[in-house]
């Protein structure tokens, strides 16, 4: 016996659905109109899941971000060295479809669009359970001595900008296999481009 309710099962619909749309044409290239037509929804029944599409968006993005956080939680679970969570953290990102890959930088680029007070809630949110847990791992392996010194929180914004690319639909055919991208990408992170002889 399912768990869902019809009204989940319209929710998840709406949110799929807008999250595309979203990706295709940007927070100010939709309206409310058009993602109840793609949702095969009325507008009425938009607006009774969703006051406005500022409150569309964030349920989006949460949506995403919990999706992420789930995946970070498993990998902190493990009993193996910060390099190895962060790779399968930033393996089983990239292996997730490309439209909700895309929802990390449509949440940067569109975040700007939304009001301060959204703003600040999600940012904190993405802090806290996004950028925030991958800082906790590095600063760990600074402490265990499995990494140099470093500053972990710059540590984290630069593989943030190395792992963007993986974050455009756009970019598969350039990417080729994503998951030997992922691994370059990683052993360049963690053990620099430079010949081993």
């Amino acid at each position: 016996m399912s768990s869902s309710s019809p009204i989940s099962d319209v929710r998840t619909r709406i949110l799929d659905e807008a999250a595309a749309l979203f990706v295709q044409r940007g927070y100010h290239g939709i309206s409310m109109r058009e993602i109840a037509a793609r949702a095969g929804v009325s507008k009425a029944a938009l607006y009774y899941h969703f006051q406005d599409k500022e409150a569309l968006f964030l349920g989006i993005l949460m949506a995403n971000l919990e999706q992420i956080e789930a995946i970070i939680l498993r990998a902190r679970s493990e009993e193996v060295t910060p390099q190895a969570r962060i790779g399968r953290i930033f393996r089983e990102i990239a292996a997730l479809p490309p439209e909700q890959r895309a929802m990390i930088r449509l949440a940067n680029q569109e975040l700007p669009h939304l009001s301060a007070e959204a703003k600040e809630r999600f940012v904190q949110l993405y802090h806290t359970r996004f950028a925030g847990a991958i800082e906790a791992i590095l600063r760990e392996g600074v402490a265990s001595g499995h990494l140099r010194p470093m500053n972990a929180r710059h540590a984290v914004w630069i593989l943030l900008g190395m792992m963007y690319p993986f974050f455009y639909p756009g970019h598969e055919r350039q990417l080729g296999d994503i998951e030997d991208a992922v691994d370059l990408m990683l052993a360049i992170y963690f053990e620099g481009a430079n010949r081993r002889d």
